[in-house]
This record gives C-alpha cells, sequence and structure tokens, in this order.
C-alpha cells in the first residue's frame, strides 16, 4: 500500500545557523502514517511522496501531524536518498530522524490508533545489540534489541524459522546473561515486535535495563 500523506515546505535555519526545510506532512490516520515509516533506519525515518525541491543531504525540519487523533510531533532529520520512481511513476525521498528524536512516541500514537492500544507513556532508546529470548514455544531463540525503555522494547527477529512466528499477544521472555524480563507481543511489523514488559517487578525492570542503558 502506498504511504499517504499531504506535506508543504519551505526555509529556515536551525540553532548553529545551519539551513533547513521546513517540512509539514499530515496524514489523515495513524495507519497512513505506519505505511510511510521506515523502520529499517536505526533512528527511523519516513518515506515521502512527491517531494518537490527536497534533495539527498538537505537538513529537515519535519512537522508530522495524525489527523484523525489530532496529534502533532517535531522532529529534525535528514535526507537520506531519493529511490527510483514508484509503478506510478512518483517520485519519493526517504527522510532519516537524527539521533535523539522522539520517533518512537510518533510512531506509538500511530500504532496505538491503528491497533487499538494505549499510546506509549516514556520515551525509548535506540540500541542495536544481540539479544536472546524465549517464546511460548520454549526454545530459545535470537534477535536484536532495536530500542528499550522501562515501560516495554522493540525486538527485531528472522522472518524465517521459529523466531519469524512469534506473533501479537504471545508472551516471552528476554534473556540476559544476569536476568530475565517477561513480555507480551503488542504489535508486529516486519521483522519488529513492539513488546511490553508484563512483571510488576520494577527492580527487575531496572535491573535489567542497567545492563543497556
Amino acid at each position: 500500500m502506498r504511504p499517504l500523506g499531504r506535506y508543504t515546505e519551505g526555509l529556515g535555519a536551525d540553532a548553529f545557523g545551519v539551513e533547513m526545510k521546513p517540512v509539514q506532512v499530515s496524514f489523515p490516520s495513524g495507519r497512513e502514517l505506519l505505511n510511510a515509516y521506515w523502520g529499517l533506519l536505526a533512528n527511523g525515518g519516513l518515506v515521502l511522496y512527491e517531494p518537490q525541491g527536497l534533495s539527498e543531504g538537505d537538513r529537515i525540519a519535519l512537522e508530522v501531524s495524525i489527523l484523525s487523533a489530532q496529534k502533532t510531533y517535531r522532529l529534525h532529520g535528514r535526507v537520506v536518498r531519493r529511490p527510483p520512481q514508484d509503478a506510478s511513476g512518483r517520485d519519493r525521498v526517504v527522510i532519516a530522524f537524527d539521533k535523539g528524536e522522539p520517533h518512537d512516541l510518533l510512531l506509538s500514537a500511530a500504532w496505538a490508533e491503528t491497533e487499538n492500544v494505549p499510546a506509549r507513556r516514556e520515551r525509548r532508546f535506540p540500541l542495536d545489540v544481540d539479544i536472546r529470548f524465549k517464546g511460548s514455544g520454549g526454545n530459545e531463540l535470537r534477535g536484536r534489541l532495536v530500542n528499550l525503555s522501562f515501560s516495554g522494547c522493540c525486538l527485531r527477529v528472522t522472518r524465517s524459522g521459529e523466531a519469524g512466528k512469534v506473533d501479537v499477544g504471545e508472551p516471552l521472555r528476554l534473556l540476559s546473561d544476569d536476568n530475565e524480563l517477561e513480555g507480551v507481543v503488542r504489535w508486529s511489523n516486519g521483522s519488529c515486535r513492539g513488546i511490553e514488559f508484563s512483571t510488576s517487578d520494577e527492580g527487575a525492570v531496572k535491573q535489567f535495563l542497567k545492563q543497556y542503558l
């Protein structure tokens, strides 16, 4: 499904005088935003269609609105590539969000509306580390921690094999050298799984996070 969104742009500069192009993007609902989200980037990003005036390397001050939820998010980023035109002949650009930008809250709001789950309350910190885990089958599997917070994380799994069959609603257990942490899969997008920690032991959560943050 093609990403949808309306946007306008102008000119500006950041606090250090670097020229930025303000871009305003509006999506009718969270589902359309999810279709435009580029999760393969370490800090997330968006694919924009028909990007008049944007070139690879441009610095962007992005204002993203989800109209159905009446929410707006402001993020900084950069145009990292201009892929070939799609089958309909439309131009595209990929905007990568800068490190530290709150793209996780943007993504959470979209998922919350689409999947009818509570929006994320806490900011997640980007990671890229190996992690062992056990699904409902009980076998030890391997994945990558993409981000982490005190309430949950994003786990990237292989698309094939037992790990790729970890579904929404399934309980799993994250394994580290020092301890374990239980969670539930709340959403799935490609190879990524959104995990909500299910333990009520705050000390166990803090001990687990201390290993990575």
